[in-house]
Formats: C-alpha cells, sequence, structure tokens
C-alpha cells in the first residue's frame, strides 16, 4: 500500500499523500538506526533493518489511509510497485553508502595530543561519515626532528588531497610550520583543533583534554534570555499535555505497584539541581522499600535484585520518570537536560572529573544528551563518558536540540536500550 500511495501522489498530483509518505518512511529508516548511512553494519543486517523499515512504513500508512481514506482503492500494478519500490530504495542507499566510502574525506591530523587516540575511536565508530586518517606525529626533539616532520608534512600536503588539517599539538607557540599550514587554508582547506574536530564527530566534550582557553574563547555556551523562555513554555506546555495522556497509565501503575510490594507508591529523593541547589526528585517506586538501608547510597547495577517485578517493567518503558513531569511544571527540571545527581556521588565526581560541576548550568532533564547516546551510568567511568555528552549539551544548548533529543529518547524508549 505504501508503495503505491508513492507512484499515485507522483501520477495524481497527492503532494499531502507524497510528503506524508516520505515523512513516515524517513522516521521509520530513523528508527531502525538506517540514518543517514548504514556502513556500520553487515550486509545481513544492513537487508534484515531495511525490510523492517519499510514494512513498519507500510502498516503505519496502511492505517492511515485505512482510518481517513476507507474508500482508497488499489490500482492496477499494485503488485509491481510492491516489488520493486524496497529494490529502489535499497538500491540508492547501497550506492550512497558506497559511494560515500570511496569519496570520503581525507583527514590530516597532525601531532600527539591525547585526544588524537580519541579521534581514531570516534572516527572508527562513525563510519557513515566516510573519513579517512593520516596521523603525522609532530616531533620538535630536535632541530633534526622538526625538520624531518615538516618534509613528511609537505610530502603528504603534495601527495594526498587533503580535506581538512585537524591540530592535535598542545603547545603550538613554537617550532609549528604556520606558512604551511597558512598555504593550504587560503587554498580552502579546513583547519580545526583536535578539541573542536572531536566534538563534532562524537557528540561529545574531551573533558580530559580539555584546556580552559578552549572554553573561553570557543564556540557554544549562548544563554539568551529568548532561548531560556522559548524553553520554559516548551516545558510548560509539553508538561500539560503529557499529563492529560498519561493520566490513564499512572492509575494503572500506581494500582500495580501497590499490589506488587509494600512500600509507598512514590519515591522521594534529593537531588542536585540548576546552580547546585538541592530538590526533592518525584518518581514511581520501582525497588524495595530497604533497597538501600544495608548498603548505602550506590548505583543502580545491570539486574539489579533491589528492583522489584514491577520496576522492572517501569524502568524499560521508562514509566517510573512520569511523576517528574510535576518537577518540571515547579521549574525544578526541564524535560531536556542533564540527569540529576545525589550529592553524595555530585561531591565524587566533581574531585575526579574536570569541569562536572559546569552541568549545573543548566536545569537538570527528564532526559538528556547523554541518556539517548549512552547506556545507564553505573560507575566513575560511566559518570565521565556521561559528564562529556552532558558537556556538549551545555555548550551547544539550543531549542531545536532539545526537540532532537526528544525524538531520540522515543526511540530509546520504543527499542528499551540503556534500561537498568
Amino acid at each position: 500500500m505504501m508503495l503505491f500511495l508513492i507512484w499515485g501522489s507522483f501520477l495524481h498530483g497527492g503532494w499531502a499523500e507524497l510528503f506524508i509518505v516520505l515523512v513516515v518512511v524517513q522516521i521509520c529508516l530513523h528508527y531502525n538506526d538506517l540514518y543517514p548511512s548504514s556502513a556500520q553494519f553487515s550486509m545481513k543486517k544492513f537487508w534484515q533493518r531495511h525490510v523492517q523499515a519499510i514494512l513498519w512504513a507500510a502498516g503505519i500508512l496502511s492505517v492511515l489511509y485505512f482510518l481517513f481514506q476507507p474508500q482508497w482503492s488499489v490500482q492496477e500494478g499494485l503488485w509491481v510497485r510492491v516489488l520493486v519500490f524496497p529494490l529502489i530504495l535499497i538500491g540508492l542507499r547501497v550506492a550512497y553508502q558506497t559511494f560515500a566510502a570511496k569519496e570520503g574525506n581525507l583527514i590530516l591530523v597532525v601531532g600527539s595530543d591525547d585526544t588524537v587516540a580519541q579521534i581514531k575511536a570516534a572516527v572508527s565508530e562513525r563510519t557513515d561519515l566516510g573519513y579517512s586518517l593520516i596521523h603525522l606525529p609532530w616531533k620538535v626533539s630536535s632541530p633534526d626532528c622538526l625538520e624531518e616532520s615538516i618534509r613528511r608534512l609537505t610530502e603528504i600536503i603534495a601527495q594526498y588531497p587533503i580535506a581538512k588539517v585537524v591540530i592535535a599539538v598542545r603547545d603550538r607557540r613554537q617550532q609549528f610550520p604556520l606558512e604551511s599550514l597558512i598555504h593550504l587554508r587560503v587554498q580552502g582547506v579546513e583547519i580545526v583543533e583536535a578539541v573542536a574536530f572531536y566534538e563534532q564527530i562524537s557528540g561529545k566534550v574531551a573533558v580530559t583534554s580539555l584546556k580552559p582557553s578552549h572554553l573561553i574563547f570557543g564556540e557554544g555556551f549562548r544563554r539568551g534570555q529568548w532561548g531560556r523562555f522559548l524553553k520554559r513554555g516548551f516545558d510548560i506546555v509539553l508538561a500539560l499535555g503529557g499529563l492529560v495522556l498519561v493520566a490513564p497509565i499512572v492509575f494503572l501503575v500506581m494500582l500495580a505497584i501497590r499490589l506488587d510490594s509494600k512500600g509507598p507508591i512514590f519515591y522521594l529523593q534529593e537531588r542536585v539541581g540548576e546552580k547546585g541547589r538541592p530538590f526533592t526528585l518525584i518518581k514511581f517506586r520501582s525497588m524495595r522499600e530497604d533497597a538501600e538501608i544495608k548498603s548505602g547510597p550506590v548505583w543502580a547495577s545491570l539486574d539489579d535484585p533491589r528492583i522489584t517485578r514491577v520496576g522492572r517493567i517501569l524502568r524499560m518503558l521508562r514509566l517510573d520518570e512520569i511523576p517528574q513531569i510535576i518537577n518540571v511544571l515547579k521549574g525544578e527540571m526541564s524535560f531536556v537536560g542533564p540527569r540529576p545527581e545525589r550529592e553524595v556521588f555530585v561531591r565524587q565526581l566533581c574531585k575526579k572529573i574536570p569541569y562536572y560541576d559546569l552541568r549545573f548550568t543548566v536545569k537538570p532533564g527528564i532526559t538528556g544528551w547523554a541518556q539517548v547516546k549512552y547506556r545507564y551510568g553505573a560507575s566513575e567511568d560511566d559518570a565521565l563518558q556521561k559528564i562529556q555528552y552532558d558537556l556538549y549539551y551545555v555548550k551547544y544548548f539550543s531549542f531545536l536540540f532539545d526537540f532532537t533529543i526528544i525524538l531520540e529518547t522515543l526511540r530509546v524508549v520504543l527499542s528499551g536500550k540503556g534500561a537498568r
């Protein structure tokens, strides 16, 4: 049916229908991790995910047309289009994947900064970008080493079509080939710092190799009053609408918690919010009432025995977070932002993780960039990874970014990823 609609829209001028079809198809591709490309998958997964996306799109569009155009009738040639369209779609994406792999930008990384290893790891994960790396360590321990480094740089520039040069040298004030880089820059080659490039391809800030000057003079950290007003208005509208939608679910959840285990329905816990101010977080109780009597404050672990039967389902579907809508309406939280943490953990992490306190410059959120990009945090190492995503959000905060995170959250919830 979906296939017929695309052909029918072209033939009969149904541009609104065509737009709906394209949007549904793109959403289904995205929710199956197929956007913008799928070079990171084996061919078996490539075909499986495309078939899944096509079937989902066909089902959604069939329901839409059954509800809004019940008189719609199948035209001649439907089955031909049903067979041809998936082949065209998959064929185009295979061609894109092949082209992206062959025409990928060639990146020259100059230096031996700590960020180099992180860049290599990020590029290997983001195969959809089509990047290829050439690494040139920058040695200046002696005049001979410096001369050899400059000679090698000149050879690489002459031999390869370099699209971007990434500078990973911590101290560039002395013994650095500025003339060579200026020559490249005026020819249209982009010159970027390693930390900025890493942020661009990974979606997180490399806190372990971050210099204060990058925070002070770099891009981002825009905090306009209009942006804050828009974000707060969006939170209020979404919270009020959400309360109406989830009202029937809330009653069922409360009943299930009451029948499943002893203890209160709601769980109240003090968390650290914007500007370090404490507030009381509201959640549906998903653990036993005596969960931390013996152990004290600890992170939740995989298959945590303290979680109740109903609580496991609530966490998997993120239903235990629903009462935090009240925190949003009170202005203590936003829908999108770094997840609020307990004070005992905040004190530990502030001592061990650079720039951890910067996450308190915005309101904490029900969901956030770290929640959709990284698994559930259950250790200090996880906290280090998540703060890098949180700082990226703090740095590049915008209304559009919030909207993107909400859409990504829906995908994560539907797939059940990261629940614990």
